[in-house]
Order: structure tokens, then C-alpha cells, then sequence
């Protein structure tokens, strides 16, 4: 008989299972809606905080659904994760790739950053969460997007290098600026709504862009 979801240890992590829904559920919901709510309430509760039985409460469908198409609460954890950050990913990721020069595909990634970070305060949310303590949903998140990220960022920034000088910065910490500084200003809206009120914010996430950008490049931009 199979554990409750919510009862699963964080560290219990089992293959992902699949399968069709029980006879007397609900209409099958789609995995994409699944997948996005489940993201939504890890990234704004925490893990721990996120009980399987909510979701499938306020998705209309059974309990048990949940549990036959992936198993344990961390099997759904991660492929809400998967899910949630190959899709965003790939708003920033082309600015790798272009036929620019390395000093404009550098300007390029980070003002697509700086814009990514203003849609996506839930990943910013998650990241928070998971950031401030070790584990395995922390090494799921870094070792399958963040340090694949930072080897780019780190082999551009060498390239850069060969052409004209760049701040020392480590890229570990130019990601935080990114992703915890621009991050936190979208999604700590209330705080910032009292600081600064809410007008411009996607003018500020162009200014915060060039702020880094001259800070990157020694104010030489």
C-alpha cells in the first residue's frame, strides 16, 4: 500500500511513475496545468509547506491520481522543477549563441537576465527557498541547471577577456546580482510597492541591466 505523498521524507527520491487515472476520477487534467500549479505553491510555500492534497484538491481531482502518475511528493517536486525551469531557460540561453562578438553577446545575456528575472519572480521564489540550505532539491536545481549555465557564462566571459578587461566578479556572484538582486525586485512587490511604488518597472529592469553591465565592464561600456 502506498505511503500518503505528504508523509514521503524530502531525501526519498524513487523513479517517476505513470499511469491512467482511476475509473471514477475526474476529467484527466492536462500535465502542463499540473505541472504549473504544483511549481506555483512550491515556489511560494516552500517544499515542506506544500501538501500534495491541496493540489489535487484545487486541481478537481483525486489524491490518489497524483500519487499514480509520479509517485512521491518529490518525484512531483521535481518534475514541476524540470518542467518549470527548461521552459524559462530558454528566454536567455540564445543570447550564448548568436554571431555577435563575445563583449555583445555578454551585454546581450545580461539584459535578457535582467528581463527574465521581472517575469519569473517564481523561480526567484524557489531559488530562495532551496538556496538557503543543502539538500537534494538544491543539488537537483544546480547541478541540472545552474552549473551548466555558469560554465557559459564562464567560458563568454573568458572569451571577453581576450578583447578588453572585465571586473573580477566571480560569476557565482554576478548570478546572484542577477537572480537575487534584479529577482527580489519583482517578486517582493509589496516591499517594493512601499519603497518605491510600482510604476516603471520594466524601465528599472533596463536601468538595473546597464547598472551591471557598466559594473561588469569597469564602467568602460
Amino acid at each position: 500500500m502506498n505511503r500518503p505523498v505528504e508523509m514521503v521524507v524530502d531525501d526519498a527520491i524513487s523513479p517517476r511513475r505513470r499511469g491512467r487515472p482511476p475509473a471514477n476520477s475526474a476529467e484527466p487534467v492536462g500535465e502542463d496545468r499540473l505541472l504549473a500549479l504544483a511549481f506555483a505553491q512550491f515556489a511560494e510555500r516552500g517544499y515542506d509547506a506544500t501538501m500534495v492534497r491541496d493540489l489535487a484538491r484545487q486541481l478537481g481531482i483525486s489524491h490518489n491520481l497524483l500519487n499514480v502518475r509520479f509517485g512521491r511528493k518529490s518525484d512531483l517536486w521535481k518534475a514541476a522543477v524540470e518542467w518549470r525551469l527548461a521552459g524559462a531557460s530558454r528566454e536567455v540561453e540564445p543570447a550564448f549563441d548568436s554571431d555577435a562578438t563575445a563583449e555583445e553577446r555578454l551585454i546581450d545575456l545580461i539584459e535578457r537576465f535582467c528581463q527574465w528575472a521581472s517575469v519569473h519572480p517564481d523561480i526567484v521564489g524557489i531559488c530562495y527557498h532551496e538556496g538557503q540550505r543543502p539538500g537534494w532539491r538544491l543539488d537537483f536545481i544546480v547541478n541540472r541547471f545552474v552549473r551548466p549555465f555558469q560554465a557559459r557564462l564562464d567560458s563568454l566571459i573568458d572569451d571577453v577577456r581576450q578583447t578588453r578587461p572585465v571586473s573580477p566578479i566571480a560569476t557565482g556572484a554576478l548570478l546572484a546580482l542577477l537572480v537575487h538582486g534584479v529577482g527580489s525586485y519583482y517578486t517582493l512587490k509589496p516591499l517594493q510597492a512601499m519603497l518605491a511604488g510600482a510604476a516603471g518597472e520594466q524601465d528599472q529592469g533596463r536601468i538595473m541591466a546597464r547598472f551591471l553591465i557598466a559594473g561588469v565592464f569597469n564602467g568602460q561600456v
